[in-house]
């Protein structure tokens, strides 16, 4: 028996998503494709924060159509310093303990409610594997 990647053709790949800044706030705005058949891993989303946001009370939320914070919940971000966040089950971020199969074609969508923000940049990462040649023994 081969490993899986040999044997059934799972590959892998972190994708960057289409920046988002302040001027997306008060919006939900769709910054990654998920294309059907893919599977994203537990803890296979992550926001990166280039420049700090700053303005009102800046929160940032990374899901999808079926939950809005799915992956990432605006308790697991510190919006106003630059780093790499990821969500966890402990604050309602539901795909982060389990991954999440994409059957369908889906977007990761990040949401910016406050409309005071005044600054900020940040992008979207995640671990994607195609399922969709998965076969069974």
């Amino acid at each position: 028996m081969g490993s899986s990647n040999a044997q059934y053709g799972l590959l892998g790949r972190w994708v960057r998503s289409r920046k988002f800044t302040f001027a997306d706030k008060n919006s939900t705005k769709e910054v990654l494709d998920v294309p059907k058949n893919t599977f994203i891993p537990p803890l296979g989303v992550v926001v990166i924060i280039t420049t700090a946001f700053s303005g009102g009370t800046p929160t940032i939320d990374v899901g999808d159509g079926d939950n809005p914070d799915g992956w990432v919940d605006n308790t697991d971000v510190t919006e106003g310093t630059k780093g790499a966040y990821a969500g966890t089950e402990t604050n309602t971020a539901a795909y982060s303990g389990t991954g999440r199969l994409y059957s369908a074609a889906e977007t990761i969508d990040v949401v910016l409610p406050n409309e005071a923000i005044t600054a900020g940049e940040a992008y979207v990462m995640a671990y994607m594997i195609n399922v969709d040649d998965v076969i069974d023994d």
